[in-house]
């Protein structure tokens, strides 16, 4: 038995395709070529002008400016300096308040709210409704408790048109303040470039509590 050979199993050597002597082929013509390339196409053709990183940004510029003129060039808005007057020891009066809400495009309750949430302090408008609207003469002054400069009322009318006014694709201030009715959220819309995003929900800053309050507190237990 340990004479006997072990079966040899021969399943056959494999053809090759021809395909591969093909390439084989044509590789060689390659070889002898020098490595050429030669592209297949229209006769007659040529490739045209290679252009410069600059001169492509050039390019891109002229047809931004051509098809849409407003995205192109930046306007400059200026907007008046806050003005406050001292009202008695406590109080401070914003004078401008509701005109600088109109030259913002934005609703008096909306800019006041955020105002009385970033001071963290009490304040109302003065006058009626109507007036308020127009921002005409002393009726459309804030009155905030506290004692605030205007260097203080201007860095957070910054805060304010970075928020909500300012687009965050184009930084136009040509932009107009809607609430969704779906999810009761504001949404900021630029008329430049039509980009929408939703603008941030306003929360309220801390409020120290005073002797009024604990007596408002008190009084309505006793109710």
């Amino acid at each position: 038995m340990a004479d006997e050979e072990e079966p040899v199993f021969d399943f056959g050597s494999k053809k090759k395709s021809k395909k591969v002597k093909k390439e084989k082929k044509e590789d060689d013509e390659d070889g002898e070529t020098g490595g050429e390339v030669h592209l297949k196409g229209e006769e007659g053709w040529s490739p045209g002008k290679l252009y410069t990183y600059d001169e492509l940004l050039t390019r891109f510029y002229e047809i931004v400016e051509d098809k849409n003129p407003s995205l192109g060039s930046r306007e400059k808005y200026v907007l008046k300096p806050p003005t406050c007057v001292r009202v008695g020891s406590k109080k401070v009066a914003w004078v401008n308040f509701s005109e600088l809400c109109g030259m913002m495009k934005r609703p008096v309750e909306h800019v006041l709210s955020f105002v009385l949430a970033e001071f963290g302090t009490e304040g109302s408008i003065a006058g009626a409704a109507t007036t308020r609207a127009e921002g005409a003469g002393a009726d459309g002054q804030l009155i905030l408790k506290g004692r605030y400069l205007p260097k203080h009322c201007e860095s957070l009318l910054r805060k304010y048109i970075k928020e909500y006014v300012t687009c965050e694709m184009c930084k136009s201030a040509n932009t107009t303040l809607k609430k969704d009715s779906s999810t009761r959220l504001f949404m900021v819309e630029c008329s430049n470039c039509s980009a929408c995003r939703t603008a941030a929900t306003i929360k309220s800053g801390y409020h120290a509590t005073t002797r009024g309050d604990r007596k408002a507190a008190k009084n309505a237990k006793m109710a």
